[in-house]
């Protein structure tokens, strides 16, 4: 890593920048810039951001597993087999023809027919 007497103008700008963006949340900073120099502020800033990244890598490690579930909730669904698949659309169908509400024939059949191969 460069130090900060070897950076350009444009760099210095950009990190000054970011500087001022990150002091908004983390208001240390500008003390750490006094006493140690922008390189202390900087690993400061990289220090503080190890929890995001951490709650980052959860919320995506878990967004992985969802995914997968809906994958096989999907590939063992009745969507997935057509003689199940017929009869329940047939009754979606029905249930639209009577009741000439899409919302009540996709709301009660629709999702017994995407869901009933993960309930069982």
């Amino acid at each position: 890593m460069k130090s900060w007497n070897e950076l350009t103008n444009l760099q210095r700008a950009v990190v000054g920048i970011l500087m001022v963006v990150a002091a908004a949340f983390l208001p240390e900073i500008a003390f750490l810039v006094q006493l140690g120099g922008m390189e202390v502020a900087v690993a400061l800033v990289f220090a503080s951001l190890a929890p995001l990244v951490s709650w980052i890598a959860i919320k995506y490690q878990k967004l992985k597993e969802f995914i997968y579930t809906s994958i096989i909730a999907l590939r063992q669904s009745a969507s997935a087999k057509p003689s199940v698949f017929c009869i329940q659309a047939s009754f979606c169908a029905v249930a639209l023809i009577f009741t000439s509400s899409g919302i009540l024939a996709f709301c009660f059949f629709m999702p017994s027919m995407l869901l009933n191969g993960a309930l069982v």
